[in-house]
Order: C-alpha cells, then sequence, then structure tokens
C-alpha cells in the first residue's frame, strides 16, 4: 500500500496509472466495446467492404477504416489484447529464465557459474532483431514465431542483474542464519534471497513491455508479425503506409490511418515507461537518500 500511495502521490505515475488502467479497461471490455461477429475470430478485423482508398470518420465508422476498409476503431480496441498479450508474455518468460539461471549461477557459484554465464554472454552476442528476421523467415510470419525469437535471444540482462544482485547480499547475517538452521537451497533462494533482490529486476521487466510491443509492431509493420487482417496496432499501421503522405494539394486527407493506431501504441508505451520510472526513483535508496 505504501508503494501505490506514493506512486499516486507523484503526478507523472499517476497519469502513466491512469493511462494503463484506461488500457486495461479496455481490454477487459473488448467484447461490448467492439462486438466481433458471432462464431468468428474477434482479432480479424471486419472488413466494411473492398475498396482500397481509407474511408474518413463518420458516425458509423467514428475512427474510420484504413486500407482495405478495415475498420480502426476495432483494431484498435483488440490491438489492445494483443499488445497485453505481447508484452506480458514475452517480458514473464524473459525474467523468468533470467531469474532461474541468474539466482543458480549466483547461489552456487564456482564452475556452475561459469559455465552460465558464458553460456549468457553467447546468447547476447546474438542481435535478437537479425535473430527474430531469421526465425520469422524459417518458420514462417506470425506473433507465436515473433514471440519465440525475443523470449530466446531476450533474457540474459535479467540473469546478469538478478546474479549481481545476490552476490551482493549472499554472505549477509540472515542467509548465514537460515543455512545454520538447515534450510534447504530452494527456501533459501526464494524465500531469503529473491524477496531482497527481485525489485530491480520488475522494474526493468515493466519498462521494457513498452520496448516489447514497440518490436512487435514494427515487425507486423514489415510483414514479419500479425497476419494481415489481425488486431494489432503495427499491422494497422501497415495498411497505412501507402496513404501517409495524403495525395497532391491534400498531405492530410488520411490522417487518421496514422494518428489513431499510433496513439494508441505511444500512450500505450508511455504508461509503462512512466510507471517504471515511478517504481526505480521509490525502490532506489539512493534516490530516496
Amino acid at each position: 500500500m505504501e508503494i501505490f500511495r506514493r506512486l499516486v502521490k507523484n503526478r507523472i505515475s499517476l497519469f502513466g496509472l491512469i493511462l494503463l488502467v484506461l488500457f486495461v479497461l479496455i481490454a477487459i471490455a473488448a467484447p461490448w466495446l467492439a462486438p466481433p461477429k458471432e462464431g468468428s475470430d474477434p482479432y480479424r478485423i471486419p472488413r466494411r467492404g473492398w475498396t482500397l482508398e481509407p474511408t474518413p470518420p463518420s458516425a458509423k465508422y467514428p475512427l474510420g477504416l484504413t486500407q482495405g476498409q478495415y475498420d480502426i476503431y476495432y483494431g484498435i480496441v483488440w490491438g489492445t489484447r494483443t499488445a497485453f498479450r505481447v508484452g506480458i508474455i514475452v517480458i514473464s518468460f524473459r525474467a523468468l529464465i533470467g531469474i532461474i539461471l541468474g539466482s543458480i549461477s549466483a547461489y552456487y557459484g564456482g564452475i556452475l557459474d561459469e559455465v552460465l554465464m558464458r553460456f549468457t554472454d553467447i546468447f547476447m552476442s546474438f542481435p535478437y532483431l537479425i535473430g527474430v528476421v531469421v526465425f520469422v523467415a524459417i518458420f514462417g510470419p506470425g506473433l507465436n514465431n515473433v514471440m519465440i525469437p525475443l523470449i530466446a535471444l531476450g533474457w540474459m540482462p535479467y540473469a546478469r542483474m538478478i546474479r549481481g544482485n545476490i552476490l551482493a547480499i549472499k554472505q549477509e547475517e540472515y542467509v548465514l542464519a537460515a543455512r545454520a538452521i538447515g534450510a534447504n537451497d530452494f527456501k533459501i533462494i526464494t524465500r531469503h534471497i529473491l524477496p531482497n533482490t527481485i525489485f530491480p529486476v520488475l522494474i526493468q521487466a515493466s519498462m521494457q513491455i513498452g520496448s516489447i510491443v514497440i518490436s512487435v509492431s514494427g515487425l507486423s509493420f514489415l510483414g514479419l508479425g500479425a497476419p494481415e487482417g489481425y488486431a494489432d496496432w503495427g499491422q494497422m499501421l501497415s495498411f497505412a503506409r501507402n496513404w501517409m503522405l495524403g495525395e497532391q494539394g491534400n498531405v492530410l486527407k488520411y490522417w487518421f490511418t496514422v494518428i489513431y493506431p499510433g496513439l494508441a501504441m505511444v500512450l500505450f508505451v508511455l504508461s509503462w515507461n512512466l510507471i517504471g520510472d515511478a517504481f526505480r526513483d521509490i525502490m532506489d535508496p539512493r534516490i530516496q537518500a
């Protein structure tokens, strides 16, 4: 409750929290805000026609229709669920793998620590975006095929961070006392060490959710992520790529194809970054001092 109180007290973090709560509510209420056609995949954006040229906002379609007459409003609403799913799944698995390997490496040390850290160095030498492109080129486009290499090539910073934190406290008196009374290694790590070392990892994870959403949206924009017609903000921007400059004499004619999905993405990423910054300020004793 103290952390929540300090989040609310800070105006910047409060703004981020309000934005995040708004997106959570949109994701939860998506079936009511933008009801899908019965029996169809709710993540497939309905087409309202077959004309290539986007249709401007109207009473019937408040945010307009993008290239191919895909409903922008529907895509943004259900794209919120896609953003949460992609960001949370990728970051959760990255953090979990990193915490497990980093904890084992730091706690046991010796040759095991050396082997695990060299294994981590090998993975860190691969540029993850190139790895994603190669993986998608082999197994085909799709969100799952994008998330797998993002997880496999992104857990290393978490492992290094948790390892450093554990090395700093594993000789503390409360850890030595737990060993002295016969507590097993699993209990010592999970009950005594991780609760005192995991907060920096959680802060980093919250700040990276936004970057994951940007990365996946960028890959969808390039045709490597979500399939055509899928409710994904990057896919929505991909539909707008041929209309960003409008037409001769009216460069803003198709502004709605870019502004609405782009604004949703910016605000979503901003909310996570503001909350992550606030958590860092709250949990970092050097800043508090």
